[in-house]
């Protein structure tokens, strides 16, 4: 078992870089990830969140108005926590981010939404990955309707099979809850450029049987609509009382 104390031992890989088009009407002035909880920042609770479990080390990586993001967290300096970027300088997607982001990676790497909330038992998460030697760790979670989503298919040893894109299936299933961990082998073997992690690499390697999910039965949001940046509100509110 991993000593919460010690931290976990794996730097967190933060994609905040993307530019919220359906979340415009809300934050049109910053970054998606950047949306006020309040009077709290997203990434900021999803910092402190990944910090409370034991991550210590992370990088955010950013794009459109990542300086936002660099000077907020740069007066946010927190003891025991260490912060750093890597901006894209023109729009790489989630897998050209995690790329350009090569050289600060851990093996293995905690991959993380900058615009999901997954209160991941993530001890769990890392036990599970090196158990099974993965490449590539989904944290999974079940939806009572994946067509928002898209689903995520998993065999009875937990080995990721398929991916069915959203809207083209409905009903219960399994998401992709916005968290994995990857090797570092995995991350080396990426190309540079501009690409989908999910759609691109994901899809592209279920083949060498090297990715598989975890279920966890934990809260899950997106703030990716004005219907769930307000519903991620509301669960703030209720369950942590910071606002």
């Amino acid at each position: 078992m991993i000593e919460k104390s010690a931290g976990l031992p794996f730097t967190a890989f933060l994609l905040a870089g993307g530019l919220g088009l359906r979340l415009r009407t809300v934050v049109f002035d910053r970054p998606k990830p950047m949306a006020s909880i309040g009077d709290t920042p997203f990434l900021e609770i999803l910092i402190d969140s990944l910090a409370t479990k034991g991550v210590r080390e992370f990088v955010l990586l950013t794009g459109f108005r990542g300086e936002m993001i660099e000077d907020f967290f740069h007066r946010r300096k927190r003891d025991g926590i260490s912060v750093k970027y890597s901006r894209e300088a023109v729009p790489l997607g989630t897998g050209g981010a995690v790329k350009n982001a090569e050289r600060f990676a851990t093996d293995p790497t905690l991959l993380v939404n900058g615009d999901t909330f997954f209160d991941a038992d993530l001890g769990a998460l890392y036990e599970f990955h090196m158990g099974k030697q993965a490449q590539v760790t989904l944290s999974l979670y079940e939806v009572e309707d994946i067509s928002r989503y898209g689903s995520v298919c998993i065999d009875n040893n937990s080995r990721v099979t398929g991916f069915v894109e959203k809207k083209q299936a409905g009903g219960r299933g399994l998401i992709n809850a916005g968290l994995s961990l990857v090797s570092a082998d995995f991350i080396s073997r990426l190309p540079e450029g501009t690409y989908s992690m999910e759609q691109d690499i994901f899809t592209k390697i279920l083949g060498e049987n090297g990715m598989f999910g975890l279920c966890q039965d934990k809260p899950f949001f997106d703030i990716g609509t004005p219907e769930s940046y307000e519903a991620f509100n509301c669960f703030i509110r209720r369950f942590f009382r910071r606002i």
